[in-house]
């Protein structure tokens, strides 16, 4: 079985107790204005363009076997609907510009890859995680993939926005030790408007894992967006939330970092790219303060 990884990464400290493995699948069932990693939207693999690098010495026009490159006001553009990605222009470029992103892989050569590091993951309690998008869009691979890992003694965690279908729940959680489940706006109006999708199934979701398998099965993370979540109101609104499910977990904050920019430039989504202003540590104390109300541990992913 296989599926389509866009990244791995080692040494990983803040996605799970541990040293661990992050593996990235693609494709998304959101649209987040901040989003982090928007070459992960798509499901299928794409290309990448640096425009910086490029020296316009036009190898890849050349070397593009359906003439999907031209030179457009010192410029490579590509032609969405004839390319292929193919890869032909990344093995002629001599600058490294071009990049596919998103490789087919199989669930043995990811467990191969994770077992090179498993005294990492047994001297530090670690593990691997699988991250996105949202890993439960390649449903059938994830859960093959879950399911060696833990033969292979490994612990697992899933990052997940929590937009699935609540009949995985239960496969899921016979073999993911860990959910760090994303929660964005309480409001779902206001949560269609930043991601693209009501909130419904999200909290369902989050209610039933922790009803069902206890907080030591999941951890609440809250990206920490400028102009979306960071006031009070909305905070409080996700503390009652959290309360009200009788979710007694730390709380997982994330904030909100520019440095998206150059990956939305590089898969041609610049025009789609929003700077969301400036989170500052006076509201991050705000925040960790309110929370901390509630009686939760609060720790802040930098």
């Amino acid at each position: 079985m296989k599926g389509i990884v866009f990244d791995i990464q080692n040494y990983a400290i803040y996605d799970g107790p541990g040293i661990r493995t992050l593996i990235f699948l693609k494709g998304c069932p959101l649209k987040c204005l901040w989003c982090q990693n928007p070459e992960s939207q798509k499901l299928n693999p794409q290309m990448s363009y640096f425009k910086e690098k490029c020296l316009l010495c036009k190898t890849c026009i050349q070397s593009c076997p359906h003439n999907a490159l031209k030179l457009i006001n010192d410029e490579i553009v590509r032609d969405e609907e004839r390319c292929v990605v193919c890869g032909k222009c990344v093995e002629a470029c001599p600058n490294d510009v071009m990049e596919v992103i998103g490789k087919e892989m199989s669930v043995e050569e990811l467990i191969e890859i994770t077992l090179r590091d498993k005294p990492f993951y047994d001297n530090s309690g670690g593990g691997v995680t699988i991250s996105g998008g949202e890993p439960t869009l390649q449903f059938n691979f994830l859960l093959e993939l879950l399911r060696n890992l833990k033969r292979n003694g490994i612990n697992t965690a899933i990052e997940t926005c929590g937009y699935f279908n609540e009949d995985l729940i239960d496969e899921l959680a016979e073999f993911v030790d860990l959910f760090l489940f994303d929660i964005k706006h309480i409001n779902s109006e206001i949560h269609k408007e930043l991601t693209g999708k009501n909130n419904e199934r999200i909290l369902n979701n989050f209610k039933i894992i922790n009803s069902k398998f206890g907080n030591k099965k999941i951890i609440a993370r809250i990206p920490l967006i400028p102009k979306c979540n960071i006031d009070l109101k909305t905070i409080n609104m996700i503390g009652s939330f959290l309360q009200n499910v009788n979710y007694t977990g730390p709380i997982h904050l994330m904030p909100y970092n520019k440095l998206a920019k150059t990956k939305y430039e590089k898969v041609g989504m610049g025009n789609l790219y929003k700077d969301m202003g400036d989170l500052t540590e006076k509201n991050l104390e705000e925040i960790t303060r309110e929370f901390e109300k509630y009686s939760f541990h609060v720790i802040i992913n930098h």
